[in-house]
């Protein structure tokens, strides 16, 4: 008989501090962090992408559809206007939207026994190399944007940057009355949103460069929660247009960065899909500010 694979993980994770190792969320941090499997490497390796296959930023709300597929849904490349761009598939086995949704406003709520200046133990559990801090800017809802204190490179040691993620209407770019509807109908979650990039612990302080992001939720026609992402990297919006940011630094601006990027949310969406369901059955019926 063979040996069970010896998978590999992250090993390289921020500490927790004596207060966080006492909360009950503790036994999702000590989960494994594991590094993508051989399909997701090799495909990664394989790149960079065409990009004549890229969707165009100016096209952006042709992704929202409640069914069927672009020409690439994973893959990253520059294009030739020097700004970036990431088509990122990811699923999610034995979770529902509901779940999904849920996690997204509950891990914006400190517990109540969370020590202050130690960041958010839930959202440091989604990825315990990189993450810190996640919450809502005004403290209640997504109105006036969520922030988000992380690094991307799976505890290599970069530094952790501040980024805020300011909400997009859809609708406000030509998403139709119709789509709209059936994306509701077919049971969709769509985000969209610009991101702006921030020293830690400064948010009124802005830095230079802008992301275009959108995320899909959808069950597929095999019956698995999956996200269809798209990142256009130097593009913002304004006035209702798509408009490029020609501030975006060079740091961001190339492949290495569209690849270290790519990996962290591919391994970030495994881990979640790892622990939800236990955490939603757990938690769903909790106050939001439960231990």
């Amino acid at each position: 008989m063979s040996a069970e694979p010896d998978y590999e993980v992250v090993a390289r994770r921020r500490e927790l501090s004596a207060e966080e190792r006492e909360l009950p969320l503790v036994k999702y941090w000590d989960l494994p962090l594991h590094r993508l499997g051989p399909m997701q490497r090799q495909l990664i390796e394989a790149m960079p992408m065409d990009p004549a296959r890229a969707t165009n930023p100016e096209n952006w709300i042709d992704v929202l559809h409640p069914r069927g597929y672009q020409d690439v849904e994973y893959g990253y490349c520059m294009r030739e206007d020097g700004t970036g761009y990431l088509a990122v598939y990811t699923t999610y086995p034995g979770c529902t939207p509901q779940m999904l949704g849920w996690y997204f406003h509950w891990i914006n709520v400190r517990s109540k026994s969370t020590p202050p200046g130690q960041g958010n133990i839930r959202y440091k559990i989604w990825n315990q190399a990189d993450h810190w801090d996640h919450g809502y800017i005004n403290g209640k809802d997504r109105t006036d944007g969520i922030y988000t204190v992380e690094s991307l490179d799976l505890g290599e040691g970069e530094e952790m940057l501040l980024s805020i993620r300011h909400p997009l209407n859809p609708r406000d770019f030509g998403l139709s009355e119709e789509t709209e509807a059936a994306l509701k109908e077919a049971g969709c979650f769509i985000d969209c949103c610009t991101e702006s990039f921030h020293p830690v612990g400064h948010p009124e302080v802005r830095l230079p460069g802008t992301h275009l992001f959108l995320t899909l939720s959808r069950i597929n026609p095999w019956g698995v929660l999956e996200k269809v992402t798209r990142e256009w990297i130097g593009w913002g919006t304004e006035d209702g247009r798509v408009v490029r940011d020609d501030t975006t630094p060079d740091s961001m601006l190339n492949e290495d960065y569209l690849k270290k990027v790519i990996i962290h949310g591919s391994t970030e969406a495994a881990q979640l899909s790892k622990f939800l369901p236990q955490l939603y059955a757990e938690y769903k019926d909790l106050p939001d500010d439960a231990d």
